[in-house]
């Protein structure tokens, strides 16, 4: 009996070794085709599906050793020397085997070929290479790669001279921290959408950039943006984290934006008359201390089944404190004192946001439904006090106010199966806020309402495509300082017409209707003292007022070239503007309803390429406007100039960019608003793909960083006011964008890209 069981044992044992071998016995050497071995190989196992299950990287032998072969149908090889090759499993030998990878073959550098370009109804598609990725510090930069799309080394994103433009991942809304983190190697397609889908068309957003993410994509990575002076300091600096698993996703992202100041300086001319006095003053700003802190947090979950459904749900809170004392030496015609201007406003804010998206198959349709929760509660604390020999010129005043804001958004859409006649959306809407207004004087509350509905028709015949939309919304305010409630019932058509004369030149033709109505801080009453006689508040008075908008885009693109020039004319019976008014107690800065208002804008976009492709880039941008104003009591004209400028260098290690912005001026009713005058040049250095470090000076040689607005000469009272922060002159920042992977396959290697698509319009995967 007992040799029997050690036979047994013999046996099994055998059993296992075999199966071990089995298991364990096969093994790959990359090599060259003249026998020299290649380390660093990225491998993927794929099963039959398509889905990943392993990942290998090649040792200094060339060696990878396949421990995991249950399952698997093919794996793909990569390496940045090397062209990509496919494997299957079942043509592996027991043991060693050799395959052997050709050198990759070195083409010239293209911006966005024909074939990483599709025109869809709705919305043009791009997939930018890794090799154009790989000239920039961070996703969001990359976009720049696309026609007509350009982003500055500050984050502000321009498409076709709009400014207003939504960016999303999957779908979902997000930040420009959570784009600047995530990893260029999980990025998917870019999707444009010229004119936004419908559910954006209600928010007023003018287009939508829709980043799409590869799919099952294993493990985690991490990112790091940050943009940091010190001292003073002045900075905005994020860190997220993500996780996958199959078609789940979890995200934490942190951002915080801050600024210091010691050197803050806020000066003033001051000259109005009151009750038959004089006030005449001129503040010269002292040096003076001014901060600013933003914290935000954001956790999110997203769960996406391509072509089937999506979810995603995000949570976060925001803490924001803003504010400085402001020392001034004032003198009059008679005498000199200092006067303290003291400011403080703080803010939290809490989110819950949920998305979902369902796809009931090609011949049902799509559903998507959308639900918002904010919370916002806020401080503003401020006092002016004059300090002098002469008893007569004290001045001592305070105001103090809280709010509290509760807000929903929730909506639903429907889109009807692509056919032949296009396709056909529409949705229902509703967004709630209730607000809550406390100070020493006057309390008070506000509820409003928005109800809305639209449908929209897409469609498409030859070189024409039309987005047509009809709506309507019902807008419904109630507050206790308004003697009745408002009620606002208005129709939201908008009109699009897409006309492409040739390959490098389009036409669209625009159209909208809308309406607004005030907001609690517009309504609020509470006294804000800017000097002895002179208050700033709002006006529990105001109404609610309407919109027309039609405007005209010229478009052209090639290879050297990116053009818009948008001509739109706007009117806005109502339109609330600044004003100076005389009371029985001071005189007031206030806020009114116009009885007209017009104003023609004009927006020219130029991106020159010289070389034919990225690595060279001069973008201008240059916006015009004639604006007329008129209320019962006074008429006015005003007028815009602004003009910016950027010029980059984008290299496969290096990026050297120059930024400049002309001080226009933006007049409004009473005031004219200068444009802040500034400049900055940046370098930064790539040692591979995902790290990127450098260096930012802004305003070299400067003077300061310095804002202003004044009045016209036909107000009551002539305001000059000049912001100073002379900490920012030749400012140094340290710039650094790093994004690392850890227990996960980069999912690089899949052999082809699946470009089908069921060109239903929706934003989905």
């Amino acid at each position: 009996m007992k040799g029997f069981n050690t036979i047994r044992y013999f046996l099994a044992c055998t059993v296992v070794l075999l199966t071990a071998a089995s298991m364990h016995g096969k093994t790959i050497v990359f090599s060259t085709t003249d026998n020299n071995l290649i380390p660093q190989v990225q491998c993927i196992g794929f099963k039959e599906d398509g889905d990943s299950i392993a990942t290998w990287v090649s040792n200094k032998e060339g060696l990878i050793d396949i421990q995991i072969a249950e399952g698997i149908n093919y794996i793909t090889a990569s390496h940045p020397q090397f062209s990509d090759k496919v494997i299957f499993y079942k043509d592996l030998n027991e043991g060693k085997n050799i395959v052997i990878l050709s050198q990759a073959v070195s083409l010239n550098e293209v911006v966005v070929t024909p074939a990483d370009v599709q025109e869809f109804t709705d919305r043009t598609s791009y997939r930018i290479t890794m090799k154009d990725m790989a000239r920039y510090a961070n996703v969001l930069q990359s976009l720049n790669v696309i026609p007509n799309l350009t982003v500055l080394s500050n984050g502000s994103v321009f498409f076709e001279g709009n400014q207003n433009i939504n960016i999303l991942i999957d779908g979902v809304d997000a930040t420009i921290q959570e784009i600047q983190t995530l990893s260029k190697e999980d990025i998917d397609k870019i999707d444009v959408y010229q004119t936004p889908p419908l559910r954006f068309i209600n928010q007023g957003v003018s287009a939508v950039i829709d980043i799409k993410l590869k799919s099952n994509i294993y493990g985690g990575n991490g990112g790091i943006d940050l943009s940091q002076a010190f001292p003073p300091l002045k900075g905005n600096n994020s860190v997220a984290f993500y996780y996958n698993y199959r078609q789940s996703r979890f995200s934490f992202l942190y951002n915080n934006e801050n600024s210091h100041y010691k050197k803050y300086q806020k000066s003033e001319v001051l000259d109005y008359d009151y009750n038959g006095v004089n006030y005449n003053k001129t503040k010269e700003g002292l040096d003076s201390k001014n901060h600013y802190d933003d914290n935000n947090f954001n956790l999110s979950y997203q769960i996406n089944q391509p072509r089937k459904f999506l979810y995603n749900v995000k949570a976060g809170i925001d803490f924001n404190r803003n504010g400085g004392t402001s020392l001034q030496n004032v003198k009059t015609s008679t005498e000199s004192f200092l006067a303290t201007n003291l400011l403080r406003t703080d803010y939290t804010k809490y989110i819950v946001g949920n998305y979902f998206e369902r796809n009931l198959g090609a011949n049902a349709g799509t559903f998507l439904a959308n639900v918002n929760y904010q919370h916002f509660s806020t401080s503003y604390n401020s006092a002016y006090n004059e300090q002098s020999e002469s008893v007569a010129a004290v001045n001592n005043s305070m105001s103090n106010y809280r709010t509290q804001l509760d807000a929903v958004f929730s909506e639903i859409q429907y889109q009807l199966p692509h056919n032949k006649l296009g396709s056909f959306t529409i949705s229902a809407y509703e967004i709630y806020k209730h607000s809550r207004y406390v100070d020493v004087f006057t309390p008070f509350s506000q509820t409003t309402n928005v109800m809305g509905g639209a449908a929209q028709w897409l469609g498409m015949k030859g070189p024409v495509r039309w987005w047509l939309s009809l709506g309507a919304d019902w807008y419904h305010t109630v507050s206790t300082v308004l003697e009745n409630s408002h009620n606002l019932f208005i129709p939201t058509p908008r009109v699009n017409i897409y006309w492409r004369a040739s390959n490098h030149v389009y036409f669209l033709l625009d159209y909208s209707y809308s309406g607004n109505v005030p907001t609690i801080a517009q309504l609020s009453e509470t006294n804000q003292w800017i000097d002895t006689r002179l208050v700033y508040h709002g006006n529990s008075t105001l109404k609610p007022y309407k919109t027309h908008t039609a405007s005209l885009r010229f478009i052209y693109n090639n290879n050297y070239l990116n053009l818009s020039l948008q001509t739109s004319v706007n009117s806005s019976p109502n339109r609330i503007c600044d004003m100076y008014t005389t009371t029985n107690d001071y005189v007031l800065q206030t806020l009114v309803n116009l009885s007209k208002y017009r104003e023609i804008n004009s927006r020219f976009d130029l991106s020159f390429k010289p070389l034919g492709n990225n690595k060279l880039v001069f973008w201008n941008r240059v916006i015009l406007a004639d604006i007329k104003g008129k209320n019962a009591e006074y008429s006015w004209n005003g007028y815009r100039i602004q003009w910016m400028s950027d010029l980059s260098l984008n290299l496969k290690h290096w990026t050297v960019d120059l930024f400049y912005q002309y001080p226009g001026k933006i007049a409004e009713g009473q005031l004219i608003r200068p444009r802040a005058q500034c400049w900055s040049a940046m370098v930064l250095y790539r040692p591979n793909t995902n790290l990127s470090l450098g260096l930012e000076w802004f305003m070299p040689f400067g003077k300061g960083f310095k804002e202003s607005e004044h009045t016209v000469n036909t107000s009551p009272v002539y305001a000059d006011s000049e912001y100073k922060i002379r900490d920012r002159s030749n400012m140094l920042s340290i710039k650094l964008s790093y994004n690392f992977s850890f227990g996960r396959n980069k999912n690089e290697a899949t052999p082809q890209y699946d470009n089908g698509d069921n060109d239903s319009g929706i934003l989905h995967k």
